[in-house]
């Protein structure tokens, strides 16, 4: 059976103790504008962030989680580990998050014709894929 999708785009959720680090990566420097917060008491606050069509849900937590995703680099662990944004203007991103102090564990490279390249870093445990068709 497969999924009949209501929305096409994929959300995606995060969570984090450092909200103010989440909101200065994704609102401050990629420019997700903010969609609203959703409380829930006793465990913390989603704050939404819209990504074009998707919607980046970070929670974050009142309390420390028992473990805490590694950051050191998408292939550390399994699971989920990266996301990735097709973009017009990957150098000017990489160029922003290095002088913000984030980490560019990849930076920009030609990976076939026509397709530039590069990985970002949230500083919590998530890469970001950028990906620029010319």
């Amino acid at each position: 059976m497969a999924a009949k999708l209501a929305k096409q785009s994929l959300d995606a959720g995060l969570l984090t103790t450092q909200g103010d680090v989440a909101m200065r990566f994704y609102r401050d420097l990629l420019g997700f504008p903010e969609d609203g917060e959703v409380p829930f008491p006793g465990i913390g606050i989603v704050k939404r962030l819209r990504c074009g069509d998707s919607i980046l849900r970070i929670l974050v937590l009142e309390k420390e989680p028992p473990h805490h995703a590694s950051t050191d680099g998408f292939t550390s662990q399994s699971g989920l580990r990266y996301l990735t944004l097709t973009v017009e203007n990957l150098q000017e991103i990489v160029d922003a998050v290095g002088l913000a102090g984030f980490p560019v564990p990849v930076p920009p490279r030609v990976l076939r014709p026509g397709v530039t390249v590069a990985q970002i870093a949230d500083g919590l445990g998530t890469t970001i894929e950028l990906m620029q068709m010319s």
